[in-house]
């Protein structure tokens, strides 16, 4: 969501536009009711409605982020990554589609998919893995196997803790 206007002038009018020179956002989807703030690197990248992405993120091409989902400040969220609805990315959260020895080619890259209602604390760092629907996942985590629906993890390397009492497990 632009803060700033300023005047453009296009060869013989001046128009007004909605340009940000705090954000650098280029080729986004963003849906309406969105809101960016300042000092973000996003291009390339699809954000549902009613979202939030803090300062000093970055969100690469490729990335899917769902309806209602908050993106705390400094965190990155690399190309390949799908994360669902109603999630909760903590600050500094990094997401890592690249794993030892690194590859730089980009077919060599994995997936990371996220699913709806995910809550992941601060610090974690998230590693080419589906986490579940309505996972939780502790700060500082650092998260190298896949999350089943509904249960908690943390730790380094994380590990089950026990069901979420928002999951769906019985």
């Amino acid at each position: 969501m632009p803060i700033f206007k300023k005047e453009k002038k296009n060869k013989n009018k001046t128009v007004e536009t909605n340009e940000n020179p705090l954000q650098i956002i280029n080729n986004c989807k963003i849906g309406e009711g969105t809101k960016i703030w300042n000092f973000v690197n996003i291009y390339g990248c699809e954000i549902g409605r009613d979202s939030m992405v803090g300062c000093f993120c970055e969100i690469q091409k490729g990335v899917k982020i769902g309806d209602r989902t908050r993106i705390q400040s400094h965190s990155f969220v690399c190309e390949l990554v799908e994360i669902g609805s109603d999630c909760f990315i903590g600050h500094g959260v990094m997401f890592i589609n690249d794993v030892y020895p690194p590859q730089p080619d980009p077919s060599m890259w994995k997936r990371t998919v996220i699913e709806d209602g995910v809550s992941i604390g601060s610090n974690a760092t998230i590693l080419p893995v589906r986490i579940g629907k309505g996972a939780v996942i502790g700060a500082g985590a650092v998260v190298t196997k896949d999350v089943p629906d509904g249960t908690v993890i943390a730790g380094n390397p994380a590990s089950f803790m026990r069901f979420s009492s928002a999951g769906n497990k019985e």
